[in-house]
Parts: structure tokens; sequence; C-alpha cells
């Protein structure tokens, strides 16, 4: 009977899971740059084994094992906005947080800081815009008190990583270097379009199939506790 309650208990807090990460999809429909993540499932082990180590490994049901980061070209959106950009190849824009951390990101919705005389590229969240050696984007003033921004897109740095499947992800937009990532790399060709921007990657129609599905997957796992809780109540009847 125990047996039963942890094969449903384990499913409840997977698909819970699931359930956070599909509705996490689905809020950042519209959300530039954006790239959604699908669940991955392990089994647990329904035997002991190993049983000559000190801590056997055991157990009933499933588990929720990564949040699988799903990296490809999201649809690319004319904006005229000067300081849009959308990279049309693989890899990312390096910015930087207010910590000196360097993370990565396909947002390339920037604007710009005024500091004394000087004028740095950031992106929306104020963070320092880099080049190719890790520098701030200092923002030319023409004569006439506009901005140049025709160097812009020469002067942003893109970097690549041997596996960018294995970031990892410190908000919905940006991305930090991991041991499974690899480390960052300069990128020698790629694209970038001006006056755009990549959207989300997430396919809505996509998400809300894997939402129903989850659901039921879920609905099916609370019915195992109850069934399980059913059948312990008529057996300590029994006695």
């Amino acid at each position: 009977m125990n047996i039963a309650f942890y094969n449903g208990a384990s499913g409840l807090v997977a698909h819970q899971g699931a359930l956070e990460q599909v509705a996490n999809n689905i809020a950042n429909v519209n959300t530039v740059g954006y790239k959604p993540t699908r669940p991955e499932f392990d089994d647990l082990l329904y035997t002991q084994m190993y049983t000559n180590e000190e801590k056997p490994l055991r157990g009933h049901g499933v588990k929720l094992s990564s949040a699988d980061l799903l990296y490809g070209q999201g649809p690319i959106q004319q904006t005229y906005r000067e300081l849009d950009f959308a990279l049309m190849s693989d890899g990312f824009f390096a910015v930087e947080n207010p910590d000196g951390e360097r993370v990565y990101t396909r947002n390339g919705a920037f604007d710009i800081s005024v500091e004394g005389r000087r004028s740095y590229l950031v992106d929306d969240a104020g963070r320092y815009v880099l080049d190719s050696r890790g520098r701030h984007i200092t923002v030319e003033e023409k004569e006439d008190g506009s901005y140049n921004f025709a160097a812009l897109k020469d002067q942003i740095g893109v970097f690549l990583f041997p596996n960018p499947y294995g970031l990892e992800s410190i908000n919905n937009t940006s991305f930090r270097e991991s041991a499974n990532s690899g480390a960052a790399a300069v990128a020698e060709e790629y694209l970038i379009r001006e006056q755009a921007l990549e959207n989300s990657g997430v396919h809505l129609a996509d998400e809300m199939t894997n939402l129903i599905v989850t659901q039921r997957a879920y609905q099916l796992s609370a019915r195992v506790v109850q069934t399980s809780d059913e059948m312990e109540e008529i057996v300590n009847n029994l006695r």
C-alpha cells in the first residue's frame, strides 16, 4: 500500500514542477529573447541496487530531473527603433551586472545611460552591454547633440558556447556560463539585424497541449493517492 502512496505522491511533485515550467513558458510568450524550457522526467528505482554500498539506491515513482533549454532562433520583428538589435545567428550578447558579473542574453532591446559627459549602451535593466573585449560600449555624440547609432552594430560583442543548452538560466532572458555550457568564446562570424528584435521562442499551441497533458498526469497521480487511501481505509475496517 505504501508503494502506491509513494508512486502517487512522487507523481504529484514531479508534475507540479512541470506545470510551473509550462506556465512560465506561456507567461513569457511575448518576452523578447525568451527561450522556453521543457521538463524532463526520470524513473525512480523500484528495487534496491548496489547492496554492497553503505547507502543503496531505492525509490518508487518518478521525479522531475531537469528543465531543458530549447535554444533556437525565435521570430524576428522589425521595430524601426535604432537601439534594437536582433541576432540572426547563434550566439549571445554579453551584459555586465552591477556586481561585475558577466551574463548573456538574446534580448537586444538596448538603451542609453548618460553618466557625466559619457553615454553608455545598456540593456533594459540598466546593465552595461559589452564589446568583444568585455569593455563597456560608449555611444558617440555628434556636434548637434544627437547620437551616432551607425557605429553601434559593429561594436556590440557576440559570444558563443560549445553547448548553449547547458547554460544556467538566472531569469527569463539572461543566462550564466556553467560547466555544462563550456567557456564563452568571441564569435568570429555572426549576423546582427538593426532596428529589430528576436521575439520569444514559445509556440503557444504546443504549450497549451503540454499544459493539458501535464494536468491530466497530475490528476492521475492524485487519483492514485486517493485510491490508495480508500484501500487503506478498507483494510483498517476489516481488522
